[in-house]
């Protein structure tokens, strides 16, 4: 299994390394327009965790370190231009490492297989003893109270959470070139379907519901506000990793790769 440095020293050629492939094949002189001080500063205070931690589990969308429950039919603000996606390694529970990046921005992630850690006996197990892959595909989707300025990012691995951001990102697709200065209002919902293995039951999957669109405006006031003041609740593991998202991996903008 990879070991993450723990000196002081390499944890500071990590960042550099980091800082120097955000800006890397391009200067000041080739690129006057290019605002470095912005890439910069987005390179070395990236947080994937927004406000509060929003999560579907086992049939209940939770909030916070409480696990405050969020009734069906709640609405939220989509910030489709953060929805970050790619891979996070766990180790112990916690996040030690993560490659996300922007949709917005055309981010396609790496595959599984150019992740390494592929050796299965090294894996930490499960509570039923199976291996357990450290590496969880992942989507974080920044919300915002449609009245007030509370700020939540809904974090998933699952592959029903997956299929409702999915199902998200078609419609807001549809709709974004007639909408380009708005974000859609959500409904939160949530469906079920019978398990082929009847042992499981009936399986819950969370369900967003463009049911409105609101001024960009508005969100972008709150994040600046969040900035100002930091935080942020910390990423859980979720207990099942889900399969790998289907798709090409390739070199794109706005790749994050971050160790902590």
């Amino acid at each position: 299994m990879r070991q993450l440095e723990q000196q002081p020293e390499a944890e500071s050629r990590n960042q550099m390394n980091q800082l120097t492939t955000a800006a890397s094949g391009s200067t000041a002189l080739a690129n006057p327009n290019a605002n470095f001080f912005q890439s910069y500063g987005d390179a070395v205070s990236q947080r994937s965790i927004v406000g509060k931690l929003l999560k579907f589990s086992k049939g209940d969308f939770l909030c916070g370190e409480d696990e405050e429950e969020i009734e069906e039919g709640t609405q939220f603000v989509a910030n489709m231009d953060e929805l970050m996606v790619g891979w996070i390694r766990w180790e112990d529970s916690k996040p030690t490492e993560q490659i996300m990046g922007r949709v917005a921005e055309g981010y396609q992630p790496p595959k599984r297989n150019e992740l390494g850690d592929d050796d299965k006996s090294r894996w930490e197990t499960d509570d039923k003893e199976q291996p357990k892959d450290p590496w969880q595909f992942s989507n974080y989707l920044i919300m915002k109270s449609p009245e007030g300025d509370d700020l939540f990012t809904f974090t998933t691995s699952s592959r029903g959470g997956l299929n409702a951001i999915g199902e998200l990102c078609k419609a807001f697709g549809k709709a974004m070139r007639q909408r380009p200065d708005e974000y859609p209002v959500i409904e939160l919902g949530v469906g079920s379907y019978q398990h082929s293995n009847k042992a499981y039951g009936r399986i819950k999957f969370p369900i967003f519901k463009i049911v409105d669109w609101t001024d960009k405006q508005a969100f972008k006031l709150a994040l600046e506000n969040d900035a100002g003041e930091g935080g942020g609740d910390e990423p859980e593991a979720e207990k099942t990793a889900p399969q790998a998202a289907s798709g090409k991996g390739s070199k794109a903008p706005a790749a994050g790769k971050t160790r902590f």
